[in-house]
Parts: structure tokens; C-alpha cells; sequence
């Protein structure tokens, strides 16, 4: 079955650098998305719009996403 028919399943195995997806820690149970920033087609206009909707929060994130998204589409 092509990653096309398949929709979302396991692929990666994310752990955080601070230790804290660890057994008892804070992120243990938690979810994340893996986006490929070179062969992914669709990672800068996911990174444009993650940046939209953090932007007020998190501004410096937002600002370095869409300076990605650009650097990904030159």
C-alpha cells in the first residue's frame, strides 16, 4: 500500500532532546508530526500556516518558520 492510499500511520519515533518523552515525563504520551523539509511538497504551506496560528504567541517561531517556507521555495 503506497503512503498515498495509507493516510496516517507510524513512521517515526520522536524523542525530545530535554528528556521529557521519557517514561513519567511530561510529553511520554505525546503525538508528533514529522514533516520533510526537503521532499515534502506541501512542509512550507503546513509552515506558513503554523506560523499564522502561533504568531500573536510565539512571534520570533512564526517569523523563522516563514523565513524556512521561503529559503524551501527559492
Amino acid at each position: 500500500m503506497s503512503d498515498k492510499e495509507r493516510g496516517i500511520y507510524q513512521k517515526y519515533n520522536v524523542t525530545r532532546t530535554d528528556g521529557s518523552s521519557g517514561p513519567g515525563g511530561k510529553h511520554e504520551h505525546c503525538n508528533y508530526w514529522v514533516l520533510d523539509l526537503i521532499h515534502d511538497k506541501h512542509a512550507a504551506p503546513a509552515l506558513r500556516a503554523y506560523a499564522e496560528s502561533c504568531e500573536k504567541e510565539y512571534p520570533v517561531l512564526a517569523y523563522e518558520l516563514r523565513v524556512i517556507a521561503e529559503e524551501m521555495e527559492t
